[in-house]
C-alpha cells in the first residue's frame, strides 16, 4: 500500500448533487507505484461523490449517456438518467444499478466532460475505488471503469481500466486500437488486434464484488517513442502495454491526446457472451446489482531528481 501525503493548499466547490475537490497544488509521492523511480503525483481532478442519497449528478461535471443499442456492443439494455439507475448513496459513493422491468434491463452510464491528456515528459494516473456488483447471479452484468478518444474508434483510443463480465470475481485490461479492417493471420484486426483489444485477459480478484479495490492507469510519456500504459490493482502492476508492439503512428493516434472516463455497467453484449459460450443475460440473472465508486481522481506526475 501507499501512502498519500496532500499538501494544504486545496480549492473545494460544493455544488448540490456532489462535491468535486480542484487541487491544484495538492501533491503526494509515491516511490513504487511507477517503477523503481521516485515520482511526486499531483492531483489535477478529483470527484468527491457527496450529497443527499438519491441524488443525480451535476451536469457541468458529467454526462448521462442514455439510449439503447447504440454502443456498438450488443449489449441489451437501456441506458438512463434515472435515479433507479445511477445515484449518489448520500455516504460518499456513486452507485449505478442494473434494473429489470419485465423482460427488459435499464442501467447507467456516465461519462466526464473534462478531457484528460497524459503531459509530454511525464505521466498521467487515473484510479478509481469500486466495489464490483455483487448480484445473486451476475450472468450478463458488465461493469467498466473505463477511458474513451474522442473520435473514431478505435483509432483514437479506449483504455480499459477495469471489467468484469457475469459476476466472475475477476477484472481485466485492455487498450484499442488501430482499425477493424486490416486481418491478422489470427484472425483479428490491426495493431491491437480488434475487436478484443490488447488485453489482460480475466484476473482473479477473489473479493473484488464485496469489498472495494484501487483500479489504476498510468501512461507514461517519459520516453518518447518508448511509450507504455500500465495497469494496477491496489497499487500493484498486473500488465502493461507498449508503443513498440503497437507502433509509433498507432499508438500516437490512440494514446497522445485527451481522454473522457466513463463508467457504467452493461448487461449482455459480446463480452459476457464470449466468456460464457451462450446469450446473456438469462432468466435466472438478477436484477439490483450494484457497482459503487467511492473515489476517482487523475494526477499527473513530476519527476524527482535522483
Amino acid at each position: 500500500m501507499h501512502s498519500f501525503s496532500w499538501h494544504p493548499r486545496t480549492f473545494v466547490a460544493v455544488i448540490s448533487g456532489a462535491a468535486f475537490v480542484l487541487l491544484a497544488s495538492a501533491a503526494c509521492s509515491i516511490s513504487t507505484f511507477g517503477g523503481a523511480q521516485s515520482v511526486d503525483w499531483r492531483t489535477v481532478w478529483k470527484a468527491n461523490f457527496n450529497g443527499p442519497a438519491r441524488s443525480g449528478l451535476v451536469s457541468s461535471y458529467w454526462k448521462y449517456d442514455t439510449g439503447s443499442g447504440i454502443f456498438g456492443n450488443g449489449q441489451v439494455e437501456a441506458m438512463t438518467n434515472s435515479t433507479a439507475n445511477i445515484y449518489l448513496d448520500g455516504h460518499g459513493d456513486l452507485d449505478i444499478t442494473a434494473t429489470i422491468w419485465g423482460s427488459s434491463w435499464r442501467s447507467g452510464r456516465i461519462q466526464a466532460t473534462q478531457l484528460f491528456t497524459a503531459p509530454v515528459g511525464g505521466e498521467l494516473m487515473v484510479t478509481a475505488s469500486i466495489k464490483q456488483p455483487d448480484p445473486k447471479s451476475g450472468l450478463g452484468y458488465s461493469p467498466s471503469f473505463w477511458m474513451l478518444g474522442q473520435g473514431v474508434w478505435p483509432a483514437d483510443g479506449e483504455i480499459d481500466i477495469m471489467e468484469d463480465v457475469n459476476g466472475l470475481s475477476e477484472h481485466s485490461a485492455a487498450l484499442h486500437c488501430g482499425n477493424t479492417v486490416s486481418r491478422n493471420v489470427d484472425g483479428t484486426f490491426g495493431p491491437c488486434h480488434e475487436r478484443t483489444g490488447l488485453s489482460s485477459g480475466l484476473q482473479p480478484c477473489a473479493d473484488c464484488q464485496v469489498a472495494y479495490h484501487t483500479y489504476s492507469v498510468i501512461i507514461d510519456r517519459r520516453d518518447r517513442g518508448a511509450e507504455q500504459i500500465r495497469w494496477y490493482l491496489d497499487h500493484r502492476e498486473f500488465y502493461s502495454v507498449s508503443e513498440s508492439q503497437v507502433g509509433a503512428a498507432a499508438w500516437s493516434k490512440a494514446v497522445d491526446h485527451g481522454f473522457s472516463i466513463i463508467l457504467d455497467i452493461a448487461m449482455g453484449g459480446t463480452y459476457p457472451d464470449a466468456q460464457c459460450r451462450c446469450s446473456a443475460p438469462d432468466a435466472d440473472t438478477t436484477g439490483g446489482g450494484t457497482m459503487s465508486i467511492r473515489s476517482l481522481a487523475v494526477l499527473e506526475d513530476i519527476p524527482v531528481n535522483s
